[in-house]
């Protein structure tokens, strides 16, 4: 099995975050004055979405099944937002950093449309495809659901500057986004009353991924943002919209206050999956997700700055600010060192080409390394679940048998073979 195809077959919609993480360093350098040096980051930014775009569509062209599997999967199929999500950010960019206001309106229209298929597939599969028995609350519910919100949230958003400089239909998009952001306001309330309640009631087990948890308070900070450019913009231009200003106001606080509330709770349920946790310091792309995260917490508490006029809101800025650059600069560090070590995956036999063995395992917190595929058989569980295995010989000549779950699409350590 070539490289290439293990790099397609790997790649995951969630590689978004990381070009809406170095496009928000774009917009907020500019917004802090560093003007020269917002254009390098938003290449950077649109270099990786093309990327991760051209990874995708060959993903749906080798893999197809897989994807379609991804779309009915309740547990994944919320990820799609995060397209919506990259193609309002750019957007942005164009009107804020180079002024392409046109460019801007056609990303705007563009992820409009995406919005509405995404959200009517997505909602609908979860409305009403079959349930399956064997799938767990605890294993479909998790923080990524609310890249739903941050999808309607980031098109409210691109709203708010396209009508900044539009000549027609001034009041139709302001209100249009603002029934938006009131939509995507009501989907964190409803998803963060079952999020708490998967939290409380259901256990976090050692493989449960938290990176995805963090987007509990990045929509939060980016609904607070949404809100705060939409009253600036309302408060500027008045309209029918004038009387909902306080309630705007009020809002805006009122999720970025949230988000704040999320935060130690994140880094405490971070701090100990890496201390208790099996995998240890291994890469993942939800550190994209916790650097986004931040960067939505600063770009959402400068606009409540200019919303409140607080010092203390400055500092408080500031902070987030540096924490987001410092978080940015390890994650892009740490993605160069996963991607130049990830190419000493080696080919495995035929039968492999559509579930991709790892190169590496870490059990205990020590890290097993694969030399050789020995055999691998279908298997079905007593509860149904099919299970891919594999029996393999690692460096040190220990005999392991390893399986992939074809439901869930996680690997597991099953055993040592005597």
């Amino acid at each position: 099995m070539s490289i290439f195809r293990i790099a397609v077959y790997s790649s995951d919609f969630r590689w978004f975050t990381a070009v809406m993480a170095t496009i928000t360093v774009a917009s907020i350098s500019q917004w802090y004055g560093y003007e020269k040096v917002s254009p390098y980051f938003f290449i950077a930014g649109l270099i990786v979405f093309l990327s991760v775009a051209i990874f995708m569509v060959m993903r749906v062209m080798l893999f197809y099944r897989e994807v379609k599997n991804e779309v009915f999967d309740p547990e994944k199929t919320l990820y799609f937002f995060t397209i919506v999500s990259a193609v309002n950010f750019i957007g942005v960019c164009l009107s804020k950093i180079f002024h392409f206001y046109a460019a801007a309106t056609i990303f705007w229209y563009v992820a409009i449309g995406l919005w509405l298929a995404i959200s009517l597939s997505s909602f609908s599969i979860l409305f009403l495809y079959q349930k399956s028995e064997d799938r767990k609350i605890e294993d479909i519910l998790h923080g990524g659901w609310f890249f739903a919100v941050v999808g309607t949230q980031s098109t409210a958003f691109l709203g708010v500057i396209v009508v900044e400089h539009a000549v027609r239909h001034i009041v139709f998009i302001q209100l249009f986004s603002f029934v938006l952001w009131s939509v995507g306001a009501s989907l964190y309330l409803i998803f963060a009353t079952i999020i708490i309640f998967r939290l409380i009631f259901f256990k976090l087990s050692s493989n449960t991924g938290i990176s995805p948890y963090w987007m509990n308070a990045g929509a939060a900070a980016l609904t607070a943002l949404t809100g705060a450019v939409l009253h600036q913009h309302i408060q500027s231009i008045g309209g029918p919209l004038d009387d909902f200003l306080p309630f705007l106001r009020g809002i805006s606080l009122f999720f970025w206050a949230v988000g704040l509330w999320w935060l130690p709770f994140l880094v405490i349920l971070t701090m100990r999956k890496q201390a208790y946790g099996d995998e240890g310091m291994l890469f993942t792309v939800g550190y994209w997700e916790i650097a986004f995260t931040l960067g939505l917490c600063s770009s959402g508490t400068i606009q409540l700055v200019h919303l409140f006029e607080r010092q203390y809101l400055a500092i408080t800025s500031v902070c987030f600010c540096i924490a987001f650059m410092v978080f940015w600069c390890f994650s892009s560090i740490f993605t160069i060192a996963h991607f130049i070590k990830s190419s000493v995956w080696v080919p495995v036999n035929d039968l492999t080409i559509d579930y991709v063995v790892p190169y590496s395992f870490t059990q205990r917190g020590r890290v097993f390394k694969i030399n050789k595929v020995i055999h691998e058989w279908l298997d079905q569980t007593i509860q149904g679940i099919l299970r891919k295995r594999y029996c393999v010989i690692t460096t040190n000549n220990l005999t392991c048998q390893i399986s992939y779950d074809m439901v869930t699409k996680k690997w597991h350590f099953d055993r040592v073979v005597e």
